[in-house]
């Protein structure tokens, strides 16, 4: 899975800080002090890849319904997706769960699908589309 951005998070803006002049009084100046704020996001999202793949390969073994690929994408956790689904957190547990998964009620099933903006055909399927954001940035138009 690639990043969900082509270009560094603060392309086109600097940062300002304050330099002494030669005239030895201090002036704001602006700079492009971004690297380390680039360096820190390209981690961040090498680590959610990396949870994403693992997601990916416990659904494809049968240990994890789709659900967990969609709250790993999505960076929610139990108690986000109970939260938003209205549910109880165990309740969202037991939908990690395969059997369960595969149980659920078609009023269920809308509700996670509405959450992570899939189709709730999808969800029963078991269908990876991509998380939102990626989703989101095809839709942009592009500027050349």
């Amino acid at each position: 899975m690639e990043q969900p951005h082509e270009k560094d998070v603060t392309e086109g803006l600097a940062t300002v800080s304050y330099s002494v002049n030669s005239d030895g009084a201090y002036t704001l100046v602006s700079g492009s002090g971004w690297h380390p704020v680039n360096v820190v996001n390209a981690q961040a999202w090498r680590e959610i890849e990396k949870e994403i793949s693992a997601a990916e390969d416990k659904i494809r073994s049968g240990r994890a319904s789709c659900l967990q690929y969609y709250m790993t994408a999505n960076q929610m956790d139990i108690g986000l997706t109970a939260k938003y689904t209205g549910q109880a957190r165990w309740r969202v547990r037991l939908h990690l769960v395969p059997f369960f998964f595969s149980r659920l009620t078609p009023d269920a099933i809308r509700k996670y699908a509405e959450l992570f903006q899939v189709t709730p055909e999808d969800l029963k399927n078991g269908r990876l589309k991509p998380p939102v954001y990626e989703r989101r940035k095809d839709q942009q138009p592009h500027h050349d």
